[in-house]
């Protein structure tokens, strides 16, 4: 035989042997499996593409975040070039475009990157489909089983019992495996939509990859397997039950049909990924005795404080910051506000007040947070103006710094004791020392008190004089404003405001605008070479620095 025949012969029989696969294909789970990897592709080039117009916008409406700064050892905001790269670095440039933007605007490259981004089947996009093919044989595999379990309405297969036979001899002789069959593809489907759900998350927050894919596949592998693993070792959950009821033994029927506790629980451990293995290993922590203990004692005391307390943030928005990996304020407070303002449907402005709300009621804690909160203090910055304000020139005569009062006032805040810390105090046993002085020898000692006393010794000692309190409290917010997530929101807001010019420091007053006499008195004095009081005023007030 010719070499040519038998190569063609060859071909047309794996053509043939490929044409009777498919034949009996299920061409629904296929397209589901085939489609799930293509839309999730297609929606991360979208998301990116979008978002870096977004980035685009902000940078129009805002260019002193894209403007190196006078003084400052960072050439730009590095807020702002961690978003950009972010959502650029998976873009590959040729050489030569990288060149030519080396020395362009941000605005230009990121105008360049979105070109070569709206391309679909990049090298980012390769990456992420070839990841899919273990997640495309799942699903495959996954939807078919599903979809024939559904349609025997989920029995397993009977032949008809001779009379005077048991039913245990007469079993079909793949009931096991038809048991199993039902129990793993209900797991599959528990772990699928857990798959989309993560999948959607990360699309939020753009963080797709091929080790997303990866590790997708392998949870729902494993979820899938464990469950089934579960069944085959308790079968019928409610046995043990019936036996206490019956008052004996009873014996394993292997012909019964599928218990209706797996037919609930097998979707269920599949929604949640890891679900039936962490619980076994919390259960085993507490009979094992040798495995290592959580100290357990400040729960009540270290709880998370939620993101309802944050002015702005209902019920609904707390979800939607969720999807990011803000699950309380001090994810909150540590976040990127352009991050946020990109990544979600909320503007630039409120993404920074909630940051910056946050950051207050992470440091100074929850009690005293809504204390200040109601003396109009509610950001880190409303705290850090209101304890150390250095202005410009202003029309009053406080000066160039706050009144010492204030220092007064927000001290007896910060140095209020708090029932979490009463509460730490009862539980750990500690009590604080204070150094005490005995009014008759005047020999000083150490004696150990509460909280609530060590509270006042504290307040009293930096309450010697006016000025030293005031040296103590400024103190205080040095270091607790000087966080780094603090001093990144204090650069956004200082270059947002540099974008907004000093015109919008304040606003006009009236009564210093030249008046239509004055104006008029003006003109007429322009042909003697004088110039009037009322038009050296208004020049004057136009000179002095606007706040």
């Amino acid at each position: 035989m010719d070499i040519r025949e038998f190569l063609r012969e060859g071909l047309v029989g794996v053509l043939e042997k490929l044409g009777h696969a498919f034949a009996g294909a299920n061409w629904i789970a296929l397209v589901v499996a085939f489609l799930v990897p293509i839309l999730i592709i297609s929606a991360r080039n979208e998301i990116r593409n979008r978002r870096l117009r977004d980035i685009q916008d902000f940078i129009t409406a805002y260019p002193a975040t894209d403007q190196p700064q006078k003084g400052d050892a960072a050439d730009r905001n590095p807020s702002l070039e961690f978003v950009v790269s972010k959502y650029t670095s998976s873009v590959r440039l040729s050489a030569k475009d990288y060149l030519r933007l080396s020395n362009a605007s941000a605005s230009k490259r990121i105008e360049e990157f979105i070109r070569s981004a709206y391309r679909f089947g990049s090298h980012g996009d390769g990456q992420i489909f070839i990841a899919s093919i273990g997640l495309i044989i799942l699903t495959y595999y996954g939807f078919s089983n599903l979809m024939a379990v559904l349609a025997a309405g989920f029995e397993t297969p009977k032949v008809a019992c001779p009379s005077g036979t048991s039913a245990n001899a007469c079993c079909a002789a793949n009931v096991f495996y038809s048991k199993i069959l039902i129990v793993g593809s209900l797991a599959f489907a528990g772990a699928f939509l857990a798959a989309l759900g993560i999948f959607v998350r990360s699309l939020a927050v753009f963080d797709v990859s091929a080790y997303t894919v990866l590790r997708q596949s392998f949870e729902m592998l494993a979820s899938i397997l464990i469950v089934i693993f579960l069944f085959s070792a308790f079968a019928d959950p409610t046995k043990p039950f019936e036996t206490l009821i019956v008052g004996g033994p009873a014996a394993r029927d292997p012909c019964a049909e599928i218990s209706w506790v797996w037919l609930a629980l097998a979707p269920v451990l599949g929604l949640l990924p890891q679900s039936s293995t962490r619980f076994l290993l919390v259960r085993m922590r507490s009979i094992v005795s040798w495995i290592k203990l959580d100290d357990d004692r400040f729960n009540g005391v270290t709880r998370i404080v939620p993101l309802d307390v944050i002015d702005g943030i209902d019920y609904w928005t707390r979800f939607r910051l969720e999807e990011c990996g803000i699950a309380d304020v001090q994810n909150l407070a540590t976040y990127n506000p352009i991050l946020l303002h990109i990544e979600t449907p909320y503007t630039i402005y409120r993404s920074i007040d909630w940051v910056a709300q946050a950051q207050l009621c992470h440091i100074v804690g929850l009690d005293r947070f809504l204390l200040l909160r109601e003396l109009n203090i509610k950001s880190i910055f409303d705290l850090e103006r209101a304890i150390d304000y250095q202005t410009g020139k202003t029309s009053t005569n406080i000066g160039f710094s706050s009144p010492d009062e204030f220092d007064a006032i927000l001290a007896g805040i910060l140095f209020a004791p708090t029932r979490t810390m009463r509460d730490v105090g009862t539980i750990s046993g500690v009590r604080p020392l204070i150094m005490k002085k005995d009014p008759a020898t005047g020999a000083t000692s150490w004696q150990p008190v509460d909280v609530d006393t060590y509270c006042v010794w504290a307040r009293e000692l930096i309450s010697s004089d006016d000025k030293r309190t005031k040296i103590c409290v400024e103190h205080i917010m040095s270091w607790i404003s000087d966080d780094l997530h603090v001093r990144r929101l204090r650069r956004i807001w200082q270059e947002m405001s540099d974008s907004l010019g000093e015109r919008s420091a304040r606003l006009d007053n009236p009564a210093t605008k030249t008046t239509v006499g004055d104006a008029a008195a003006s003109t007429d004095s322009q042909g003697s070479g004088t110039r009037t009081p009322a038009k050296e005023s208004s020049a004057k007030t136009s000179e002095e620095p606007v706040l």
